[in-house]
């Protein structure tokens, strides 16, 4: 039986597998695409790949000990250590590849209509990775995610009403935190877990729903230099994955816990701080934006405020849907990610000067969004 003939088997009993080969088959997409249209694909693959290896981790730990847990997985599992170093560089990448797929879609302007929609869902896959990394990053045990984690469950039981209500229910209350984490701050952990796996699989279904509506907006290219998926994308995709692939092995035996603060590696006490403790470099950036503000109203209005400029984005950009990508306004985004690296560095470094810095580049983020975009895009569109 030849392949077609296997095809046309299977499709005349499972149709939607017809309609996939018909998809891969067509000629109707564009030939000279570059190679970062690839990237929502590879964010895919680290985001499975987290998945899994979380879900191998997830067997050996234990959230009253979540500090020897680790140590167990890394000392006495059989290539615990190498599951974790994976997790880890997992982590490390698919962060690297989303702020670049951001910075890519604001220097080309693909948040426009009729994109708005993806672009929206992309700020709020950056928001759960935000949010699924930091609960990753407490659930460690050691004595900087420790207190990340006191202080973060500080700064929400301490709201009234609503946001209160939420703090507690979310944290478990005072209590729950208030000791060590072998002690009273199991209970905490053990909800942070599930929260981490339940935001994890949400990851996957906003990729899903970019992919979807990626595919809902682009237009068929309907010229004689047309291509199908299959070979010329599938054949792309893997060249961009067999490099993926080999930054993923440099960094997990040689940097897996890249950027992330070394006194995570000793355990939590809580009559002890760790002096000079950070974030890691992926929630440095978020970490220095809510740390300018010394109340936990501020700071949270001040990372809500943060998100919803992005999610404006799309509207306060005022060139029009066919206006041209200008060189000023390019140059004021590449400034904006040197705003955002140097907020994060700011934020990991702890000297007198560095909450000053970190307040101007905060002012410059806001500044950049509500004041530079609407006015620049504005003038380069006449």
């Amino acid at each position: 039986m030849t392949t077609h003939s296997k095809t046309s088997w299977a499709a005349t009993r499972l149709p939607c597998l017809g309609s996939l080969c018909a998809t891969f088959n067509t000629k109707n997409r564009a030939p000279d695409a570059p190679y970062v249209q690839a990237f929502p694909f590879l964010i895919t693959v680290a985001a499975a790949f987290l998945t899994l290896s979380g879900i191998v981790l997830a067997v050996y730990y234990n959230p009253w000990h979540a500090f020897d847990s680790v140590q167990f997985i890394d000392r006495d599992v059989n290539n615990g250590w190498l599951i974790r170093a994976y997790h880890a560089t997992g982590t490390t990448l698919i962060f690297g590849l989303t702020y670049w797929y951001l910075f890519r879609a604001m220097l080309s302007r693909s948040y426009r209509a009729p994109g708005e929609f993806v672009w929206l869902l992309s700020v709020k896959l950056l928001v759960v990775l935000l949010l699924t990394g930091w609960l990753g990053y407490v659930l460690t045990g050691g004595a900087a995610g420790y207190w990340s984690l006191f202080n973060a469950s500080n700064a929400a039981l301490s709201l009234g009403g609503l946001p209160g209500a939420v703090g507690t229910w979310f944290f478990g209350g005072p209590a729950a935190v208030g000791g060590t984490l072998t002690q009273t701050g199991g209970g905490t952990l053990a909800r942070l877990e599930v929260f981490h796996g339940l935001l994890a699989a949400s990851v996957l279904l906003l990729l899903w729903l970019i992919h979807a509506s990626r595919k809902t907006i682009s237009a068929p290219v309907t010229s004689q230099r047309a291509v199908a998926f299959y070979p010329y994308y599938v054949a792309q995709y893997f060249a961009a994955l067999a490099v993926f692939a080999f930054i993923f092995v440099l960094l997990a035996f040689y940097a897996p816990h890249l950027g992330t603060s070394h006194f995570n590696n000793i355990p939590a006490d809580s009559l002890a701080v760790p002096v000079g403790a950070g974030v890691p470099w992926y929630l440095a950036p978020a970490a220095g934006l809510v740390g300018v503000f010394a109340s936990a109203t501020l700071s949270i209005i001040a990372g809500i405020a943060a998100v919803a400029v992005l999610y404006a984005l799309p509207w306060l950009d005022r060139s029009g849907i066919n206006g041209a990508t200008g060189k000023v306004y390019g140059f004021f985004i590449r400034l904006l990610a040197l705003d955002i690296i140097g907020l994060g560095i700011a934020a990991n470094t702890h000297c007198s000067s560095s909450a000053i810095l970190a307040g101007v580049f905060t002012a410059w983020y806001f500044f950049h969004f509500l004041v530079i975009t609407p006015v620049v895009t504005a003038l380069e569109a006449e």
